[in-house]
């Protein structure tokens, strides 16, 4: 159930990037989603063998906790981003690094504890889930201010839960 916690916050960027790609006229195509979906799916993959074949633990409860504080911290710094006209591939390889890094970085918390092709698969799932999400269904977010304590809160909420579980 963690795990699942862990996947929904870490991809809730998504939710807004699809909004601000809705806004900003960009059309995707369910073709677009699926490139976007295993993109994300090879950058976890390859993260997350990397930290298994080199047997790394640097992913501690106190590291974790400190990284969701960062992220925590981060969320609250990051500016809207502003795509215009359609996306080109280099910008569908920066979108989709972007959008998996910090679930990347939380997915390590869980490397040994979970199968790798299950951690994958949920929190790929879960990242195009809400960029899908954000793309389709709601429209502009007014404030983005906003979206940043909300972004806050959450990673903050998992820095404590982490911390005392």
């Amino acid at each position: 159930m963690f795990l699942l916690l862990n996947a929904f916050i870490a991809s809730l960027d998504g939710f807004i990037i699809g909004s601000i790609l809705r806004f900003s006229n960009i059309k995707l195509s369910k073709t677009n989603f699926l490139a976007i979906f295993l993109g994300n799916t090879l950058v976890y993959t390859f993260s997350l063998f990397i930290y298994l074949k080199f047997n790394m633990t640097f992913m501690t409860k106190t590291i974790s906790t400190l990284l969701y504080l960062f992220l925590a911290f981060h969320s609250l710094k990051e500016e809207e981003k502003n795509y215009e006209g359609e996306l080109k591939l280099k910008d569908y390889f920066l979108l989709t690094l972007s959008h998996s890094l910090d679930g990347t970085l939380v997915s390590l918390n869980f490397a040994y504890s979970y199968n790798i092709y299950y951690i994958v698969f949920i929190f790929s799932t879960f990242a195009i889930l809400l960029l899908y999400i954000g793309y389709t269904f709601f429209k502009r977010i007014k404030n983005s201010n906003k979206n940043k304590y909300i972004s806050f809160s959450l990673f903050l909420l998992l820095a404590i839960i982490n911390y005392f579980l």
